[in-house]
């Protein structure tokens, strides 16, 4: 009989408690290979192209690094393109223009995008019947490639949010220079250039169509240098035949980052031919770092620095990456490139014991050996389904989870010999009603727990508990004693952990992992730089990056086309709308039958959406898909070839486990955090794998469970100490203070057996273990009256309310009314011209502080004094209205106000205030107090989990918004972020004082320059801001200052009581 719980597996053994762990860990190595940017710059080798017969010779040099012989009577001429590549052809003295510009079209890549071009010599344009032999080609001049637009082609029309109308694309937001009219100008002109004999009155070979203005300027593009360090100024320039479309951008609700709209048709048009289009922003890197972003007129216009392909060949990992290379991310997205190579599959043979049926089972789903490492229990329902097929027993195998239907429940518990579950549903059904189970339990042999490491801080905390609830009531009541199976793949302490977790004096670790791994490509992509005007002064210029949602996007178009099966995993439920929304255009464009494989996975989507959905995903009728990292545990990632992640993603990508080639890509945001791993890659690949900490012996969490345990079964003092913990006596006193629990009047052990009395019918519910709302906001579709999803109350206004344009699976909606008192938004789909943003803030409401009376306390461990407090908190977050802000420019249409309830929680929060003479120094030294405030408290955060067992998501502070005006008290302060507390704010503050010097050595011993600082001191990815407003300088001075000013606050409190002490007495 065996337990499956969701991302972890139970089965078991009769005999004691016992339990192995298998880990698996992907070893990376630091990349050998630098990123393309870096790459030295070439000198272009010549195609000799013999008359009268075209033929293309392979480029390259001699094996002794000399340049292979010219024939006699051969020309090379050196030819370059607008975007600065550049070529050299060799063609016979006697061959022509027209000859030219036939092997220019075989062989370099800008005329194989742009057939259609003029080529010109200092200004004027070549006669197509000019002979090579007699261009007057200097030494170091070159030809300039300039493509034109056939009178049919036109630019695609683009809708014009803001004016409702139709129009051509303005070429003008394609120049990254400063003179964007002067070259539109210029490349018009030399469009219509005629090329007839007649006009040709000059020379033999020169044209007279340009004019002594054009000649001068064509005469400097002949004369550009080659030096790598021009290449970006003349990449800046871009042909009318080949300018793409832009793509708007707009603002996440829950992120101040540009992100592109839902459904604009605006849009760049994708190239039909990989790496042959021009681009639109300069390469970031090396040339971008130098101080030469490009300037973008349409400044409110996030763009992607590259266009898509047409292509839909089928492309490994490895091709991909040679293919963004040359395409995508030829202007310098790739700033580092991790290869961590494959690994060789370990067998064993299968054991001699295992019965023939087995032995036919695991046959029929192909295995005819295991790996080294591999446990029999398998992890994943289909494959457990296979394999019922080949046994000649019948062993049912079922879901038991919230989406079970109630009346196959029943059904479930009386037949199943091997239950998928999760912790929610051991803690809220199978063990408060564990007498239904009795058939399951009395026979359980196996517990299999996969991604342990999933169980840490307060959710882990929670399962320790109720894996010990289970350990209890199936040795007291049932008679079983299951082995512990835990399966983990990213944990540094797997071992001690695991051991914690479910209360195991005994653990075997193995971890060699015997299963292949396939070579996999870590790529680090970091958007372009641009730069917006802002305002009307000509020195309102911002350097900023380009969308990271629009990268993300075409990248994952890019995966879809050319048959990698994709994740991209994004941080928000509204960011994985965005990334749908805006792929869907470009394969709109691009590959219009592939629009359908892709969709949006998230929390809210009601199960019956999110089944079809997974069923879809692993049947291959998905080939992409932008999820939260709810889709993230549960899937066989082996099955995935390439992973996106937008932002920060924690941990190394975890695709492509079995032996194939896989690829991660993450592509950067613009705030401090995520530059700073793409300025130091090795910080990311380099940093220790993370450990995992659980707090088992939490005296607010032990109160909970005992009472849910007491319950179950009347409690004993003198046996499930040994479950719980020594101090498990003094709990129970503190529950019977609280009416809770109650000696049982009768029995052998009456003094000593306590049973449950509290107020809950069952207590179970009361105990919410990943602080799951109940009440949710339903979003309805007027049309057909369909649910689209359930949103937490917590959440629901930041998307639903009067007016809002709401996004479901990339389709906008807008809503037309809320009821607050049903908790329904009703909504219609809507093509709209403009999105809307929340205005809100959140506050922290200390209860009981008092900011002039400052009661000392004591470190216990070291003797550290502090004025710190603990006190309760509310947590409000209050939504006061709503802009609606133009998709075409991203500038704000108006702003309405919103009546809303607000959303509150109560917590605990632990803070010290910071002296106003500390303030005052920092302000004098003109350095930012709310920077240096909130940084100070981002590395208390960073601090605390060396000290004491938690998880830094267990915790949060008083984030400084870049737009916020109000005041704040001049505190540093922690709060608890579970509803109710879960007890952390007082462990703190015992060890308060502790911390902050820990903080401030932390901080002051950073390497990093920058004064945002970086994630080893005052960044945190849990920031509610995304790590705005930071001042390292200013940090250091406020820790420095609120512990000096502690310490001499106590000097003078112990001299006033020394001073009373030394008194004579009378």
């Amino acid at each position: 009989m065996g337990l499956d719980l969701g991302p972890f597996r139970l089965a078991s053994l009769t005999g004691p408690y016992h339990a192995s762990v298998s880990a698996r860990f992907a070893r990376g190595t630091h990349a050998t290979q630098p990123p393309p940017s870096s790459s030295p710059r070439q000198s272009p080798t010549p195609v000799r192209v013999p008359v009268p017969q075209l033929r293309r010779r392979r480029s390259g040099r001699s094996r002794s690094g000399a340049e292979p012989p010219m024939a006699e009577g051969e020309r090379e001429l050196h030819v370059r393109a607008l975007d600065g590549r550049s070529t050299v052809v060799a063609l016979a003295a006697a061959a022509s223009v027209r000859d030219l510009k036939a092997a220019l079209r075989s062989s370099f890549p800008p005329a194989q995008v742009s057939p259609s071009f003029h080529l010109f010599l200092k200004g004027t344009k070549l006669r197509v019947e000019a002979e090579i032999g007699t261009l007057a080609v200097g030494e170091g001049e070159f030809i300039v490639l300039v493509p034109f637009a056939r009178k049919s082609q036109q630019c695609s029309p683009v809708a014009m949010a803001e004016q409702g109308q139709i129009t051509e694309s303005p070429r003008s937001s394609q120049v990254s220079t400063g003179a964007n009219s002067a070259r539109r100008g210029i490349t018009d002109n030399l469009s219509s250039i005629p090329s007839s004999p007649h006009a040709e009155t000059a020379s033999r070979y020169f044209s007279s169509g340009a004019n002594s203005a054009w000649q001068e300027i064509m005469d400097d593009l002949s004369s550009i240098s080659s030096s790598p360090q021009d290449d970006s100024a003349s990449k800046n320039f871009c042909a009318q035949s080949t300018i793409p479309c832009s793509g708007n951008s707009v603002e996440d609700v829950s992120t101040d980052q540009r992100l592109p709209t839902g459904n604009s048709n605006k849009r760049r048009k994708p190239c039909k031919e990989n790496g042959n289009a021009f681009n639109e922003m300069p390469t970031s890197g090396a040339n971008s770092a130098a101080g030469q972003p490009s300037i973008d007129k349409k400044s409110s216009i996030a763009r992607s620095a590259a266009t898509s392909c047409h292509g839909t060949c089928h492309l490994g990992p490895a091709e991909m990456v040679d293919h963004l290379k040359q395409g995508l991310g030829k202007e310098g997205q790739i700033v580092h490139i991790e290869e961590i190579p494959c690994r060789a599959a370990s067998f064993a043979e299968l054991p001699n014991h295992l019965s023939e049926a087995t032995r036919e089972a695991l046959k029929s789903i192909g295995v005819s050996r295991l790996y080294s490492h591999q446990a029999l229990a398998q992890d994943q329902l289909r494959s457990l389904l296979e394999m019922k097929n080949a046994l000649h027993t019948d062993i049912d195998v079922n879901i038991y989870d919230g989406d079970t239907p109630r009346e196959d429940r029943t059904w479930i518990r009386d037949n199943a010999r091997l239950l998928i579950t999760n912790p929610d549903m051991l803690h809220m059904s199978i063990l408060p009603c564990h007498g239904q189970f009795q058939r399951i339990l009395s026979n359980l042999r196996y517990i299999v727990i996969d991604e342990a490491h999933s169980y840490k801080g307060a959710f882990g905390c929670h399962t320790a508990l109720i894996l010990r609830r289970l350990k209890r009531i199936c040795s007291n009541i049932y008679g079983s004693h299951p082995t512990f199976i835990f399966c983990t793949a990213t944990s540094a302490n797997p071992r001690e952990h695991v051991m914690e977790l479910a209360k195991l004096d005994n653990v075997e670790l193995i971890e060699n992992d015997g299963s292949p791994c396939g070579f996999k490509y870590f790529l680090l992509w970091n958007p372009p730089l641009h730069m917006t005007k802002e305002g009307s002064s000509k020195d309102s210029l911002l350097t900023r990056r380009s969308s990271p949602i629009v990268e993300v996007s075409y990248l994952l178009s890019e995966m879809v086309q050319h048959g990698l099966r994709c994740i991209a995993f994004c941080k928000t439920r509204k960011l994985c709308e965005l990334v749908l929304a805006y792929t869907r255009e470009i394969l709109q464009e691009t590959a219009k039958e592939l629009v359908d494989t892709i969709c949006v996975y998230r929390a809210g989507y009601i199960a019956e959406d999110r089944r079809k959905i997974e069923a879809n995903l692993f049947q291959g009728k998905l080939l992409g898909v932008a999820a939260t990292n709810a889709l993230e545990l549960g899937i066989d990632v082996g099955h995935i070839d390439a992973t996106l992640h937008l932002g920060f993603p924690g941990s190394i990508a975890r695709s492509g486990r079995r032996a194939k080639q896989s690829l991660a890509i993450y592509v950067a945001f613009e705030g401090p955090l995520d530059q700073y791993f793409m300025k130091f890659p090795h910080k990311l690949f380099g940093k220790p794998i993370e450990h995992c900490q659980v707090d088992s012996h939490n005296q607010k969490l032990l109160e909970q469970h005992l009472a849910c345990a007491a319950y179950e079964h009347p409690l004993c003092v003198q046996y499930d100490a040994d479950y719980f913990c020594s101090s498990l006596n003094s709990v129970m006193m503190t529950l019977k203070d609280k009416g809770c629990l109650i000696n049982n009047p009768s029995g052998p052990f009456s003094s000593s057996m306590w049973s449950y009395i509290g107020p809950e019918k069952r207590p179970s519910q009361a105990v919410s273990i990943r602080a799951i709302e109940h009440d949710k906001y339903r979003v309805i579709d007027k049309l057909n009256n369909r649910l689209l999803e359930e949103i937490e109350e917590s959440k629901a206004f930041f998307q639903v309310y009067d007016g809002a344009v709401y996004m479901h699976q990339g389709v906008n909606y807008l809503v037309e009314e809320l009821d607050l008192s049903s908790r329904t938004a009703f909504c219609r789909k809507a093509d709209l011209k403009y999105y809307t943003k929340t205005r809100d803030y959140t506050d922290i409401n200390v209860l009981g502080g008092e900011f002039a009376h400052l009661p000392p306390s004591m470190c216990k461990t070291n003797g550290v004094k502090t004025t710190a407090q603990a006190n309760d908190c509310k947590v409000t977050t209050k939504w006061f209205g709503f802009y609606r802000i133009w998709k075409s420019n991203n500038k704000i249409s108006d702003s309405i106000e919103l009546n809303l309830p607000p959303y509150s929680f109560n917590s605990q929060a632990v803070w010290v205030r910071i002296p106003h003479s500390v303030k005052t120094n920092v302000e004098e030294r003109k350095l930012q107090f709310r920077g240096g405030s909130h940084a100070a408290s981002h590395a208390l955060l960073n601090i605390v989990p060396l000290h004491m067992t938690c998880n830094a998501s267990d915790l949060g502070t008083e984030c400084a918004n870049p737009h916020e005006t109000r005041g704040i008290p001049d505190r540093i302060l922690l709060y608890d972020k579970h509803p109710g507390g879960i007890g952390i704010a007082l462990q703190i503050k015992s060890l308060f004082g502790e911390l902050l010097l820990a903080a401030l050595e932390l901080v002051s011993e950073c390497n990093c320059t920058s004064s945002a600082g970086c994630p080893n001191c005052i960044q945190t990815l849990t920031c509610g801001e995304y790590n705005e407003v930071l001042d390292k300088e200013a940090a250091i001075l406020i820790l420095k200052g609120v512990i000096e000013y502690e310490r001499s606050y106590f000097e003078k409190e112990d001299g006033s009581d020394q001073g009373e002490i030394n008194q004579p007495q009378h």
